[in-house]
């Protein structure tokens, strides 16, 4: 009987194993962590990931916050270290672990004939990698253009290189300009959208456009260094298509709940208002009667007027404003659905106006200059009325002789809620002529860059020190190599 008992249970046991077998490999599958990801959900995330980490909020503020603060935008309400120029180092390190990683995974997929099979049922696997290159190289310009050289060529290789080179900047741009003229050539609009693609919702068009209007940004961000390489970019991304129309701007588009409303929404309705905008905005804004004074900030609550806060005191000195006595940054700005901006048409005419004043292209350097103004309120919401008024006024005039002065202080107030972009063109054209912190520390001048993470001083040190050797001093006042005297 025993026997019989141990053959009937090897039996149900080899049974078991056998069905086990035929069954493993849905068994063994997490459905909360697929082994397949559809590389949608990989644009999706380098997508978030990026803006948040930059203009949004992950662990703190995005960067963008910093040189928004620097060039005088915003000005803290309490906590104003960064203000005055305290906090050197910054570190860069989530942007490679982080979504750049994720546009790496997105081309590998749709290269690799094992995969690209499977990752174009997110769409058309060149139209794929052509976005993630787009993408790479608007995050790679930030990234160089705030740090100087940065991991570039080594960079994103995993096991491949954990210690990657720094990259001179002038590299960097030289590739990022080929990059983007060959993502721009890959693309086929005949072959159908992409999903995953929270920018233009896979329109392969637009995503020409900001192409070719990244590269006129850094063809003229050359501008000083380098002016037959600067004019030849310039001159080449004017003979594509552009961003034509506000209809174009390339921008991050928030929803209504959290976590993925606008974080300003966030920061303002549910937190303690850190911001404001400083004396120097208000002023500028009021001086020249710019309807935008109403939708970049809102009127001081207790008094009903638009009052600038102090940029760059000290804590003790901030602290005894109050919140309420000074002026909030606007509703607009901080609705749950206001976008994240990478890039405007107010942007490209203003770029366009420059390459004209300099004799680089033809064109009417003072029209394009009053349409890049216009652009710039029609996006903002102002009134065509109201937009021809500012412009009819003898301050806001277009100076030939100067033309850096016009469209820097122009760029200065149309950038609003780009800082990162704002701090760029103020290094390069060298206005506003902008004051430091009064409250600096150790008395220092406006940042001209950020410092590298610490990390890099100890777990690469040795490519970290041959930066320095090319660059200059780990210092936020040593020039990155396009902003020259």
């Amino acid at each position: 009987m025993k026997k019989q008992i141990h053959i009937l249970g090897l039996a149900c046991l080899l049974l078991g194993l056998a069905a086990c077998e035929n069954n493993f490999d849905q068994i063994n599958n997490d459905p909360n962590n697929p082994a397949n990801v559809p590389t949608a959900f990989l644009l999706t995330s380098a997508e978030r990931s990026i803006v948040s980490e930059l203009m949004g909020r992950n662990s703190s503020w995005g960067f963008d916050i910093v040189p928004r603060r620097y060039m005088q935008h915003w000005s803290a309400t309490l906590y104003t270290e960064t203000d005055r120029y305290q906090d050197i180092r910054s570190d860069f390190s989530k942007f490679y672990s982080g979504g750049l990683k994720d546009l790496v995974t997105v081309i590998q997929l749709n290269t690799d004939d094992a995969t690209k099979f499977e990752a174009a049922k997110s769409g058309p696997n060149a139209n794929q990698i052509a976005v993630a290159r787009i993408l790479k190289a608007w995050t790679f310009q930030n990234l160089t253009d705030i740090w100087g050289d940065v991991p570039y060529s080594d960079a994103l290789k995993g096991d491949g290189n954990y210690l990657p080179k720094y990259d001179t900047q002038e590299a960097i741009y030289a590739d990022l300009i080929k990059e983007l003229d060959e993502a721009t050539a890959q693309i086929d609009e005949s072959a159908g959208s992409i999903q995953g693609d929270i920018i233009y919702e896979g329109d392969m068009a637009q995503w020409k456009r900001f192409a070719q209007s990244l590269k006129l940004r850094l063809g003229m961000r050359m501008s000083k260094v380098d002016a037959v390489k600067a004019r030849q970019t310039v001159a080449a991304a004017l003979g594509k298509d552009l961003l034509a129309s506000n209809e174009d701007n390339a921008l991050y588009k928030y929803l209504t709940a959290a976590p993925n409303n606008n974080p300003w929404q966030q920061q303002y309705d549910f937190g303690a208002p850190e911001f404001a905008l400083t004396t120097t905005m208000v002023s500028k804004l009021t001086t020249l009667k710019d309807p935008r004074l109403e939708i970049y900030g809102n009127p001081a609550e207790n008094s009903g007027k638009f009052v600038g806060m102090p940029f760059g005191v000290g804590n003790d000195i901030a602290g005894s404003f109050g919140a309420s006595n000074v002026s909030l940054p606007g509703d607009v700005v901080r609705e749950a659905t206001s976008p994240a901006i990478l890039m405007t048409y107010a942007e490209v005419l203003f770029l366009k106006a420059e390459a004209a004043a300099r004799g680089w292209v033809p064109g009417d350097a003072a029209a394009l200059y009053k349409d890049a103004i216009r652009a710039s309120m029609e996006y903002w919401g102002v009134s065509a009325t109201d937009a021809e008024a500012y412009l009819a006024q003898p301050a806001v005039a277009f100076n030939a002789a100067n033309f850096a002065r016009s469209i820097g202080e122009q760029k200065w107030l149309a950038l609003y809620m780009q800082g990162t972009e704002t701090w760029s063109e103020w290094r390069r054209l060298g206005y506003p002529e902008l004051q430091p912190a009064p409250a600096a520390v150790q008395n220092r001048p406006i940042p001209r860059r950020r410092g590298y993470p610490q990390s890099e001083l100890s777990l690469n040190q040795a490519n970290y020190e041959a930066a320095l050797t090319r660059q200059g001093p780990d210092l936020m006042d040593t020039r990155v190599w396009w902003d020259k005297k």
